[in-house]
């Protein structure tokens, strides 16, 4: 156990759980936010090139960034002024700068995002996690599995704090591959993509966790439904990107914002009236500066609030990507649709459904996949899309299809995606 290590993750965990325990209300939070932020704005965040002629305005005045202006001029935004180019050889080399890590995303949607964090904000990501997911971690051995596509320095901050036993998991080695391991392992918490949870869930795998959390992908109410029922246990979500980490959900299940350390603006989503995407501001981070940053994905707010009774907004559902909206011809403007919509088109037209695919892969084609076991409902799924499409304004050309549907180790799950340019 490295002391250092020790002391800045408890220290982190106690003022994130201070912070929760002293917001009870929603203009209490919002005020402390919004000192929080300008404090920010005026000091920090004119310490990078990008930003240094701007310090002091109002957020408003900032201007939007997204990853590609980030990636084009990487060095600006980070205070080591560190290119993408160095950031590129550090992560193929396995190094980093002293006192810092180094990540990057998967590159799902085919653009890899750099991200450069100190170890002070490793550890404070750390502490915010750990207060909101394992409140107990001060008096609890947690055995946590950690089950994804890569590894990551952030997660070397548990094993160094010492109050943690942590152990990674390689996906990339495959889903069923890491069964045994879990099982010699017996972890208390799981964290994973809900593919992998639900593989696990429907294994013979002789494990008992006490929680369980899904991150990375869209969590799927199937997916929610065939793991919750298997282990006895809420399905977690932790909404985290190479961006920044934006929600935790509660005991309850329900995804809140983490707007004590991020401040969110939201943008309609075109074409829809309870979508929204947002722009991040991070004034937790420091190394790397984000502000009024667009993120690509696709967010529903939660209709009530959370019986939990945390004043921070809650999420009903993190979608997917802004680039996985199907554009279709129509007989005016093209018409765009959403993948919650399409997802639950396909879901509600047969309840043997339990897995599927529906890519669009040209201007006017669809593809729809199910498991060859359930090819019998290939029709009636493919009859509700068309319906769906058709009160949209739109009528591609649908090919069903039975297909195996084995979940990818090596890169994210995405049900519902645009696969051409």
């Amino acid at each position: 156990m490295k002391p250092a290590a020790a002391f800045f993750t408890l220290a982190a965990f106690l003022e994130a759980r201070r912070r929760q325990m002293l917001y009870q209300d929603r203009e209490g939070l919002l005020r402390a936010q919004e000192r929080r932020l300008y404090s920010f704005l005026r000091r920090k965040a004119g310490r990078v090139p990008a930003f240094e002629d701007l310090r002091g305005r109002f957020l408003q005045d900032w201007p939007i960034m997204d990853k590609a202006a980030l990636m084009a001029d990487f060095a600006s935004y980070n205070r080591l002024g560190l290119t993408a180019a160095e950031g590129w050889a550090h992560l193929e080399a396995g190094t980093s700068p002293e006192g810092y890590a180094i990540g990057a995303s998967t590159g799902t949607s085919g653009n890899r995002g750099l991200y450069i964090v100190s170890e002070r904000e490793r550890y404070r990501w750390l502490g915010t996690i750990l207060s909101r997911a394992l409140p107990d971690f001060l008096s609890c051995r947690h055995r946590v599995a950690i089950v994804l596509p890569a590894n990551s320095r952030l997660y070397d901050a548990a094993n160094e704090s010492g109050r943690l036993q942590l152990r990674f998991f390689d996906l990339g080695l495959g889903i069923e591959a890491q069964f045994s391991p879990l099982t010699e392992f017996q972890p208390t918490v799981i964290v994973g993509p809900p593919k992998f949870l639900r593989a696990l869930a429907e294994s013979d795998t002789q494990i008992a966790p006490q929680r369980i959390f899904s991150g990375a992908e869209v969590l799927d109410e199937e997916d929610r439904r065939v793991v919750e029922t298997r282990f006895d246990l809420i399905v977690r979500e932790i909404y985290m990107a190479t961006e920044g980490l934006f929600a935790i959900a509660c005991p309850h299940g329900t995804l809140h914002l983490l707007e004590d350390q991020v401040a969110f603006e939201f943008l309609p989503l075109e074409g829809s009236a309870n979508l929204v995407t947002p722009l991040i501001t991070d004034f937790s981070r420091e190394t790397q500066v984000m502000i009024r940053y667009r993120m690509n994905d696709v967010l529903e707010f939660a209709p009530i609030p959370c019986p939990c009774g945390l004043p921070h907004r809650a999420i009903q559902q993190v979608h997917g990507r802004c680039d996985d909206i199907f554009t279709l011809p129509s007989f005016g403007s093209p018409v765009r649709v959403t993948p919650d919509v399409i997802r639950n088109a396909v879901l509600k037209a047969d309840k043997r459904i339990s897995d599927f695919r529906v890519i669009q892969t040209g201007q006017n084609t669809v593809r729809l996949e199910l498991k060859t076991e359930e090819a019998d409902c290939l029709q009636t799924a493919a009859a509700s899309l068309r319906a769906l499409f058709t009160a949209c304004g739109a009528a591609p050309e649908i090919k069903p299809v039975a297909a195996a549907l084995t979940p990818p180790s090596d890169r994210k799950l995405r049900r519902v995606r645009v696969e051409f340019a």
